[in-house]
């Protein structure tokens, strides 16, 4: 949701030139715990003309969070300086988009902002209730709930090779999620069996396990290149909460943090063969 740098029917403070003799902007802030992420924001506003429609309630400051991952979106008004929004961790995951603006909550006749680009000239303009009247640079942050670091999957992505030729799993470790790839026969047959959930714990074990392993390698051993990216940042979380930090049993400390698999998949197995 870039708001700045649109066309908008009427002079809005922020959006390019529009109001060249006035400015609005906005700080942000965000903090986390297991439960919420708290986001803060704080703004400025030099134009005289919105901070009266602010303080007559005819206008408010809104900051609007969005999250492509899981579809998260809510605007929040406020008409004080700084407004803190509390978000529960869990609808919040991967990239988050912030952004502040000004918007009008009633319908405004003859509207004129002051600092108005000389193009304008004397016009006035009808302005709509919810039409923006300010624009600030917006942001965005990385959002890592709490609750998904429980979840080894969700620093790992299972997908098709791009490859035509039927070969082994491969792994690639140099971006933010791990990338593990099956060929195209292995990954159709993925695709079908990993929505029966009596399965789930086999798949886990047969593919993350191994990878899992590898990745716990690659920490210790102290392979630099990878330590901005979030799948190592997340594990060396978790290995530290779990006090695994220092052990040296890598498989062991792999099967920790998938809660066991391998016992969870003999269970499933039973339940499977009893079922049947």
């Amino acid at each position: 949701m870039k708001l700045s740098s649109r066309s908008y029917p009427h002079p809005v403070v922020g959006n390019a030139d529009d109001v060249p003799r006035a400015a609005f902007q906005a700080a942000y802030e965000y903090a986390s715990d297991r439960q919420f992420y708290f986001i803060t924001v704080t703004v400025a506003c030099s134009s005289d003309s919105l901070t009266k429609l602010i303080e007559k309630g005819a206008a408010s400051y809104v900051v609007h969070v969005e999250c492509g991952n899981t579809l998260y979106r809510e605007a929040f008004d406020f008409s004080e300086s700084s407004k803190r929004v509390d978000i529960p961790a869990s609808k919040l995951n991967g990239t988050v988009e912030i952004n502040c603006f000004i918007r009008a909550t009633k319908p405004l006749d003859n509207y004129r902002v002051d600092g108005a680009h000389e193009d304008y000239g004397g016009t006035t303009f009808e302005v709509r209730a919810g039409d923006i009247l300010a624009v600030a640079e917006g942001q965005t942050f990385d959002a890592e709930p709490q609750d998904t670091l429980r979840r080894i999957g969700s620093i790992m992505v299972i997908e098709e090779s791009p490859r035509p030729d039927d070969h082994p799993m491969e792994v690639e470790y140099s971006t933010d999620k791990i990338h593990i790839r099956l060929c195209k026969s292995d990954f159709a047959r993925y695709r079908q069996l990993k929505s029966i959930p009596v399965l789930a714990s086999h798949l886990t074990t047969t593919i993350v396990l191994p990878v899992l392993t590898e990745a716990l390698h690659l920490i210790a051993h102290g392979e630099s290149e990878f330590e901005d990216l979030k799948w190592y940042r997340n594990l060396t979380g978790r290995l530290e909460e779990l006090g695994l930090k220092d052990e040296e049993d890598l498989l062991r400390a792999s099967q920790i943090l998938l809660d066991m698999p391998i016992r969870r998949a003999f269970a499933s197995a039973a339940q499977y063969a009893t079922e049947r």
